[in-house]
Parts: C-alpha cells; sequence; structure tokens
C-alpha cells in the first residue's frame, strides 16, 4: 500500500477538510505524513502528554497519562481513556491513519487509513494491532478535532480553529 493509492488519497482529502489547518502541511507531495501533521495540530489550541514516552526529558510535558494507565489495555480502553484524558468530543465521522509514514513511506503492517463514524472507532480499532506497535497514529474528526500519538508514545491534540 502506497501513498498514492486511493485510501490515502481520501484520507488525506478528508483531514484537509476536517482540520483546515492542515492544508499546507498535508499536501499530495507530503503526503500523510505524522510531523507535517503534528506542526498543523500546534499552530491552534494544541496540548501534549510525553509521560508514557519512556525516553521523556524532565521538562516535557507531562499531563498524567500514564499515572491512569498511559496506552496499556485493549484498544477500547486505551482510545476511551485517550478521549477522557484530552477532553476531546469528537462527532461524525473520522478519519484514522494507523501509521502515517508520508508519501514515499508505506506501512509494512499493511494498515491503510479508514474513515469511520467516531460511534465505530471502537469496533474498526479491535479488528487490527493498533497500539503498542511503535507507529505514528492520526485520529481527525468532523468535529475538527485531532489526536496523534507518536512512535515515543507521545500524545498530542488540538481543537481546529476555523471548523
Amino acid at each position: 500500500m502506497k501513498g498514492t493509492d486511493p485510501e490515502f488519497l481520501e484520507a488525506a482529502r478528508l483531514i484537509r477538510k476536517f482540520f483546515p489547518e492542515s492544508k499546507s502541511c498535508i499536501t499530495d507531495e507530503v503526503g500523510l505524513d505524522w510531523d507535517a501533521f503534528l506542526g498543523a495540530m500546534q499552530t491552534v489550541e494544541y496540548a501534549a502528554d510525553y509521560s508514557c514516552d519512556p525516553f521523556r526529558n524532565p521538562d516535557d510535558p507531562d499531563n498524567g497519562l500514564s499515572e491512569q494507565g498511559g496506552l496499556e489495555g485493549n484498544a477500547t480502553e486505551i482510545y476511551k481513556r485517550l478521549l477522557t484524558h484530552t477532553s476531546l468530543n469528537p462527532n461524525g465521522r473520522a478519519v484514522v491513519v494507523p501509521d502515517a509514514l508520508g508519501r514515499t513511506g508505506w506501512s509494512i503492517e499493511e494498515c491503510p487509513p479508514f474513515a469511520c463514524s467516531t460511534n465505530t472507532i471502537c469496533g474498526r480499532l479491535n479488528e487490527i494491532t493498533f497500539f503498542g506497535q511503535s507507529h505514528d497514529s492520526i485520529f481527525v474528526y468532523e468535529s475538527g478535532e485531532a489526536l496523534l500519538i507518536d512512535h515515543h508514545n507521545r500524545v498530542h491534540w488540538a481543537r481546529s480553529q476555523r471548523k
């Protein structure tokens, strides 16, 4: 699966629609790259929690996610914990990018991005191996919210100001 496949192109289109600040970062040239998307997230109402990163620096943001169970458990438990911890309240459709490698990369785990209702995300996550795989995973919601878990288990979240 490559960054030029229809699943990737449609996911990029929806991400730009749901999180308009990403339009300059998620381009046809860049593709679905986690670092580029993080740059877009950091331009709006943004927060992060590095408490699950085993290599975090003492001055990195620690909002206590690791004390609440961190990224341990099954996909449903982790996903619900992340929503509670971040105070995100997504609704509508969602785009989930299990491994955001950018246009030139491809996922050896064959994890293409997918769109679904926010009500069915947990079921979809339970169908695949999702958390704990050292992936850079992105969730972008039609409600203008975004959640990113990077390969260091740092959690980033933001709310679009244009949605």
